[in-house]
């Protein structure tokens, strides 16, 4: 087998293992209670008490050694952005407008994009949020968002690849 084919091997194995480890970390805080403007002193801490959705992203992601930033907002400017919703993958984090939102010009210069909320695909059609209608961290079908006009996703990142 040539080494290249080996490499790849191994790195999506990689992929996948962390994947899976994301997923764990975030359905070990399933039922945490929900304080908008959370935030996380120590952000890879084993299980916070409170957070938000982006404080929830940014928790689980150093679960995994992934720094990401504090708000939705700049974690939306990172990873490789995602056109397709049919090629969403476990693991990908959806933006959504939400009722409350923050835009930067610098961030996203070709588009107009409102970020107000953050959350993550598992798979099969799932996702796991911090929700302020919740108050607290849930799993939810992606399809039952179409339903919630709050929910509108304007963009799908991927940050492991």
């Amino acid at each position: 087998m040539p080494p290249f084919l080996f490499l790849s091997k191994i790195d999506l194995m990689k992929k996948q293992e962390k994947i899976q480890k994301l997923i764990k970390a975030a359905n070990d805080l399933v039922s945490v209670s929900y304080e908008y403007g959370a935030y996380l002193k120590n952000p890879s801490a084993e299980k916070p008490k409170k957070v938000d959705c982006s404080s929830f992203i940014q928790h689980i992601f150093s679960r995994i050694g992934v720094e990401l930033p504090r708000s939705s907002l700049l974690q939306a400017a990172k990873g490789k952005e995602i056109k397709n919703p049919a090629d969403l993958s476990a693991g990908d984090l959806l933006f959504f407008e939400g009722v409350k939102g923050h835009y930067s010009h610098k961030l996203f210069p070709d588009k107009k994009i409102y970020i107000g909320h953050a959350a993550i695909y598992i798979g099969n059609n799932e996702i796991i949020h911090a929700r302020e209608s919740k108050k607290r961290v849930a799993k939810q079908k992606l399809s039952s968002l179409a339903k919630n006009k709050h929910f509108d996703i304007k963009l799908i990142k991927r940050i492991i690849s």
